[in-house]
């Protein structure tokens, strides 16, 4: 399986995860939510397959910081 790093699209933190690592996802599900100036931005995996990790919740991020990975 190929592993695809999913970005974050903004500066801020990770609020929340939708999913846990081990599950198994469709494209579009969202997997984290992020937080910056009290808006949540959800982040959706263009990929189906397994969630391997995840940016633990509370951790600041950067764009383009890997939020999360899925072995598609």
């Amino acid at each position: 399986m190929a592993k695809r790093n999913i970005e974050s699209p903004i500066t801020g933190s990770v609020w929340t995860h939708s999913v846990g690592v081990g599950q198994r996802i469709a494209a579009g599900t969202v997997l984290v939510i992020l937080e910056c100036m009290k808006m949540e931005i959800p982040v959706e995996s263009p990929h189906e397959g397994v969630v391997t990790w995840l940016k633990p919740c509370g951790e600041m991020i950067n764009v383009g910081d890997v939020v999360a990975t899925v072995d598609a």
